[in-house]
């Protein structure tokens, strides 16, 4: 029986050892890419980081219980209180007969807001970068400009037109860039003030995002 003891109290142990190796495990990242082709000629990657983090969690354990009633029970044969013996009921039900530990996770993605644009000329591959990890959010779109299909990016400042960091329009005052990237040609735009977007906005006062050429 000690043999058996000594075994039972190494897989024991080897078990409570597992779950708290899993319970230390360190956060896992992964990058993710996305690539859209936007136009014919134009297409845009985006990266994402995400992060795995593990956490330990506490569950209860359910299993079938019984409920024991003892009574005492006479039968009055002979007169009040005769006959009496000791009597027991039982019910069962579901209660509650442990907890353990399980090891979870969660995995939460953040963009690394930083556009990667591809443009094809036929002869020529340019490759464009807009980061805007300091600055708000950005959105891009498909849209047609002077009978040219385009990539347009719009960005909106996180302290001055952001919701919660998240991109809601360009409307009210807020401060905006927009970039219309065709093949032949890249424009920037600007406003703060006013409503429509403009090639120069003397009330724009912020720093201004730029699309640049890959690793410059």
């Amino acid at each position: 029986m000690k043999k058996i003891n000594i075994f039972a109290l190494v897989i024991v142990t080897v078990v409570l050892l597992s779950i708290t190796a899993l319970s230390q495990l360190s956060p896992l990242a992964n990058i993710i890419t996305k690539n859209t082709q936007v136009t014919p000629t134009i297409s845009l990657e985006e990266k994402d980081t995400c992060t795995t983090t593990f956490y330990d969690e506490t569950q209860d354990i359910y299993g079938n219980c019984v409920y024991y009633y003892n009574y005492t029970f006479c039968s009055n044969v002979s007169g009040p209180n005769t006959g009496c013996s000791l009597q027991q009921r039982t019910w069962d039900f579901q209660c509650k007969t442990g907890t353990s530990t399980v090891t979870k996770n969660k995995t939460e993605c953040k963009p690394n807001k930083d556009f990667i644009i591809t443009i094809n000329q036929g002869t020529a591959t340019l490759k464009k970068q807009i980061d805007y990890s300091d600055w708000g959010p950005c959105i891009y779109q498909q849209e047609n400009l002077n009978g040219n299909s385009c990539l347009v990016v719009t960005c909106v400042s996180l302290y001055d037109g952001a919701h919660k960091g998240q991109f809601t329009d360009c409307r009210g005052g807020k401060s905006c860039q927009r970039f219309e990237i065709c093949d032949g040609s890249i424009k920037t735009f600007y406003k703060n003030s006013r409503e429509d977007f403009v090639e120069d906005d003397p009330t724009f006062h912020l720093n201004k995002l730029a699309v640049k050429e890959v690793g410059k």
